[in-house]
């Protein structure tokens, strides 16, 4: 199951950010609000979201100012949050893109 936690317009598509129950977890464990890690997947801006999903890349976003990393997938146009980490320095899977913000 997930959970909608954002939706957002870019070039006429809407986009849902769905957040999977093992990130909603992490999320509520670790004290990171829903607006938080919506920001933060925002923050990579309408090229680079593009790009990602054209390439149907699974990618991890690191935020340092924040000090949390979220992993994302895409489907259609779903963004799909699957994990929520708090801290920026992290090991990360190989065919995985790092976006650093």
């Amino acid at each position: 199951m997930s959970k909608s936690i954002a939706t957002m317009t870019i070039e006429g598509k809407t986009y849902s950010v769905r957040a999977t129950d093992h990130a909603l977890d992490r999320m509520k464990k670790r004290k990171i609000d829903q607006y938080v890690v919506s920001g933060t997947i925002l923050a990579l801006g309408k090229d680079r979201l593009l790009g990602l999903q054209e390439n149907d890349e699974d990618a991890i976003i690191i935020d340092q100012d924040k000090e949390i990393s979220v992993v994302i997938s895409f489907y259609n146009n779903t963004i799909k949050v699957v994990t929520v980490i708090d801290k920026s320095r992290v090991w990360v899977k190989s065919n995985t893109t790092i976006v650093n913000i």
